[in-house]
Order: C-alpha cells, then sequence, then structure tokens
C-alpha cells in the first residue's frame, strides 16, 4: 500500500527476486500442518483456496499484478490489472501520475494497494517482491523502498496482533523543515472496518517528552500529519536547545499499522524533501525504551 501525492510526479518499480518459486515441499508442508492446527472449518476456509490456487496456476512461477485505487479515507476509486505476468529476476516502473490520468482520476492525495496472483506466508519468503516509490517534482526526488506480503494484516480472524509502535529518530523542527508522520491503516481483509487512534510523543535527546494527538485513520485509509500539528508550534522551542531535533513514538493498540516518515520544507509549499520507511533498528529501540 503505497501514497501518491497531488501534483507530484510519483513511480512505482516492483523485482520478484530470481529465487522467487510459488510452492516447494517445505512450504507445502508448513501450509498444511498450519491449518491442521486450527479447527476443522478454519481449515478448510484457509486450506482449500490456497491449494486450489496452486492447482489452478499450474504451479506457475509467474505473478501477476492488480492495482487497487483508494483516496486517502480508504474509499475505492479504482483498479486496474498489468497486462503482463512476470516472472522471477523481472522488474518494471510505472508511472501511476499518468495512469491515473488514463482512469480519468482528478488530481488528489492517493492510496495505491499492489495485489499480486500469489505469494508465501513462510518465514522470509513471505516477501516474493521488491516494490520502490519514487517521488518527482521540479526541484526533489525522495524514494522509499519496501516489501511485498502474504500474511494476514489486521485480520482478526486468522491472527490478532497486540499492537503497534512506530519509532521516528529523524524528526525535525526548524525554520527551514518540518518533519510529518504518515501512518497507513491497511488490512488484509477487503471488510475492514476499523478506525485507528494512535497516540505520539515526541522525545529529546536529554529525555523530556511532550504528547501530542496524532488523530483518526480511517480503515484502508491514511493519514499525514505534521510534528507542528501534533505537538502545536511549540514544538520548535522544546527542540532548538537540541538543533530541532527529536524521535517520534507512536503507539496504536489492538492493531498494526504501515508508518512512513517524511521531511519537508517549512514554507507554504511544503516541497517533499525526503520520505522513508519507518523501521528501526533494535539498538534505536532499545535506545528509546532507556529513556
Amino acid at each position: 500500500m503505497f501514497p501518491t501525492f497531488a501534483g507530484v510526479e510519483s513511480r512505482m518499480g516492483f523485482s520478484i527476486p530470481a529465487w522467487y518459486r510459488p510452492v516447494d515441499i517445505r512450504y507445502l508442508r508448513s501450509l498444511v500442518a498450519g491449518s491442521l492446527r486450527k479447527n476443522f472449518r478454519e481449515t478448510v476456509k484457509d486450506l482449500v483456496p490456497e491449494l486450489a490456487s496452486l492447482v489452478a496456476s499450474g504451479f506457475s512461477k509467474k505473478l501477476r499484478f492488480k492495482l487497487h485505487i483508494l483516496s486517502r479515507d480508504g474509499e475505492y476509486r479504482a483498479t486496474y490489472e498489468l497486462p503482463e505476468d512476470y516472472a522471477p529476476g523481472a522488474s518494471v516502473e510505472i508511472e501511476l501520475s499518468r495512469l491515473f490520468a488514463s482512469l480519468k482520476l482528478p488530481q488528489h492525495d492517493y492510496l495505491v494497494i499492489a495485489v499480486m496472483s500469489r505469494g508465501r506466508m513462510d518465514g522470509f519468503r513471505s516477501s516474493p517482491a521488491s516494490y520502490s516509490m519514487t517521488y518527482v517534482d521540479q526541484d526533489n526526488v525522495a524514494i522509499y523502498r519496501t516489501g511485498a506480503f502474504a500474511r494476514p494484516l489486521n485480520e482478526g480472524r486468522l491472527k490478532a496482533h497486540v499492537g503497534f509502535t512506530g519509532i521516528n529518530p529523524k524528526i525535525i523542527a526548524t525554520s527551514d523543515i518540518v518533519s510529518s508522520v504518515m501512518l497507513i491503516n491497511h488490512s488484509s481483509d477487503p471488510e475492514y472496518a476499523h478506525a485507528a487512534r494512535p497516540t505520539s510523543k515526541l522525545i529529546r535527546e536529554d529525555g523530556e517528552q511532550i504528547e501530542g494527538d496524532f488523530g483518526e485513520i480511517p480503515p484502508l485509509g491514511a493519514r499525514e500529519v505534521s510534528v507542528v500539528d501534533m505537538f502545536g508550534s511549540r514544538v520548535f522551542d522544546f527542540l532548538k536547545p537540541f538543533g530541532g531535533r527529536g524521535t517520534t513514538v507512536t503507539t496504536c493498540t489492538g492493531m498494526t499499522l504501515a508508518s512512513l516518515h517524511l521531511q519537508r520544507t517549512n514554507d507554504n509549499r511544503r516541497t517533499l524533501l525526503g520520505i522513508e520507511h519507518s523501521r528501526p533498528a533494535h539498538m534505536n529501540l532499545a535506545g528509546i525504551l532507556q529513556h
């Protein structure tokens, strides 16, 4: 699930690892064993469609892709199916701004869900493709990458999530740059209908912190909030002794969220200078928890 921004050229690229296989003996074993741990009804509901899909595809290594376009509020707008199948080792880039124009969608901020024809749910091989998003305007280029996953997300029938903690250790609030956090309330269930209400803290290097309101994120939607909107104009004075830098910790119980960290100019244009997928290392997490 990827965001696009009105007035900014958005390019989605993906590549499929050369090692990718839709199935092998080890995967079939783990699939059957996992299903048999459930009751009979759940086993039939989960295992039969998976095996039927494998047979229907002829165990083909090639993948097909669909793009579902949603508003930032999670409302469906359009679907586009890529005309080709892609084998392991393939890569492609799609200019989403042109695609939106061809689908007669107005210039707005959107979310794009890329759905593959199949995946694997066993460990590290659950990511059969690597995605990148590139955003280009007249002055800047911003890029981030992420993986594709074949696993339940916010789907209580299959997996209950304890909660979400998003850490952004590169927050900036100065006269030139203001950071923002984007959270995506995603799910593998098309009928997902739960809004997210995360809370945020801004922590300085000396351990002092202030709390802010992130706001509500609609189901299958996204929300981008600047640290000024989250914590108020006091954020500049709060971070000034530390060069305008700090760390946000955003939490939400009972569900998992996708987190992006953005840097924008502190002016009327709010030009996108940088974007990254928030994946803090364990050492970063340990450092935060020590405060």
